[in-house]
């Protein structure tokens, strides 16, 4: 192989790789709305991670993120919302319709924290 196509295999190699390490570099978390409650009530995510909020409860309710200005709409029983976190920090939402419905997304720096428990 001639020193062209070395060169461009190498560059294609560390593009794929770029790609692949920044695809795994954000998480996707899921909250689950039942019973009244979101399930966990607290996610512990980074900037850039995806949180996806299904309703699999029998009455519409909503995600309301005041501070941020965010929120889902209604959702019926069965659909869902997704929210890319932001870089501002921690922040509280609340289902609107149920205020008692409350929960936390704590958004961290550094190694990849999970889900909260």
């Amino acid at each position: 192989m001639n020193i062209a196509w070395r060169r461009l295999a190498a560059c294609a190699a560390c593009w794929l790789g770029t790609v692949a390490m920044s695809a795994a570099a954000a998480a996707e978390h899921q909250v689950v709305i039942d019973g009244m409650a979101f399930h966990p009530k607290v996610v512990r995510a980074r900037s850039g991670d995806t949180i996806t909020w299904l309703n699999k409860d029998l009455f519409v309710h909503n995600v309301t993120a005041a501070a941020l200005h965010a929120s889902s709409g209604d959702l019926a029983p069965g659909k869902s919302w997704r929210y890319v976190v932001p870089a501002r920090g921690s922040f509280d939402y609340a289902c609107t319709l149920h205020p008692v419905m409350t929960g936390r997304v704590e958004v961290e720096a550094g190694q990849k924290p999970g889900k909260a428990r």
